[in-house]
């Protein structure tokens, strides 16, 4: 008996109008993206991976979203992601991250992909203004996050 694989998907949902859906929940995610395999793959490929997606994490304010999706048809469910544009009525752009094997992996990924982005935003911000105060902060129980999870 063979051991089923699974691949872990990190996306983001980038909405549009700049303001995130507070009523998403993974179950919605997740009919989203069954509608998205069945829309390109038709009845067969809802067939094989109906079931077997999961949601893992949502966070519903940073917008990212961990899937769990068997590695079998690690193919199907990137191109499905990347064809959903409407989430609730939202318009909305979904980009991949990291594909992991682990949860691990995609944990670390996350970090870096959070600290990342908040360099960015730091640059952006003027020297000395509270924004930049609380950025800094942030950024500070980031690295700490990271050297914990390096350490574990």
């Amino acid at each position: 008996m063979v051991r089923l694989k699974y691949r872990y998907f990190l996306i983001t949902l980038h909405y549009h109008d700049t303001t995130p859906d507070l009523d998403l929940t993974p179950p919605i995610l997740q009919s989203t993206l069954y509608h998205a395999v069945e829309e390109n793959y038709g009845e067969v490929g809802m067939g094989h991976v109906q079931g077997r997606i999961k949601i893992v994490y949502l966070a519903v304010l940073t917008g990212t979203a961990l899937v769990r999706v068997p590695a079998e048809y690690e193919k199907e469910a990137r191109v499905s992601l990347s064809n959903v544009v409407v989430l609730r009525r939202k318009k909305v752009t979904c980009h991949v991250i990291h594909v992991g094997g682990t949860v691990r992996s995609c944990q670390k990924q996350l970090v870096s992909y959070n600290t990342n982005l908040l360099h960015r935003q730091m640059v952006e911000c003027e020297e000395g203004s509270v924004k930049r105060q609380q950025i800094a902060v942030v950024l500070q129980r980031t690295l700490q996050e990271i050297r914990e999870l390096a350490a574990a």
